[in-house]
């Protein structure tokens, strides 16, 4: 009993303490977070592997394209992969999710199985959320 008594006042009083609003002789501190990134880059990498059914080898394979940006210190702000399934020459998508950098904002290009869902997520150089449009039927990847 005394253990829960103990235990229930220190909680009472940490959330007082919580609670408290600073007067005015204190001083108050925000973290803002400015983003100064100048430069950052777009990695590519891609991997391709043997499709097997049990133990058998298929003629297809499974391709991965992995695409990260980085900023100056080395750290991720996206990663996005798109996974490919080809045979010989024709490959088909089962998802596309690819990243182009555009006058310093981050385009990312999007759909899974439906091309004609498609879109583009537009994003700042810190990775904040601009904005998103419908990508343009007639427009390929490479074109932007």
């Amino acid at each position: 009993m005394l253990r829960i008594l103990i235990l229930f006042s220190i909680i009472s009083f940490q959330t007082a303490n919580a609670n408290k609003l600073p007067n005015e002789n204190e001083s108050v501190t925000f973290k803002t977070h400015k983003c100064s990134l100048k430069n950052a880059t777009l990695k590519s990498e891609r991997t391709e592997k043997d499709r097997k059914f049990i133990f058998w080898k298929l003629r297809h394979k499974k391709i991965i394209i992995i695409d990260q940006v980085i900023d100056e210190n080395g750290n991720k702000i996206f990663k996005k992969k798109s996974v490919y399934i080809c045979s010989m020459d024709a490959c088909d998508t089962k998802k596309f999710c690819r990243i182009k950098i555009i006058e310093n904002e981050i385009w990312i290009f999007q759909y899974n199985r439906n091309p004609k869902k498609a879109v583009i997520k537009l994003y700042d150089s810190c990775g904040k959320y601009l904005s998103q449009k419908k990508w343009d039927d007639d427009k390929s990847f490479e074109d932007y």
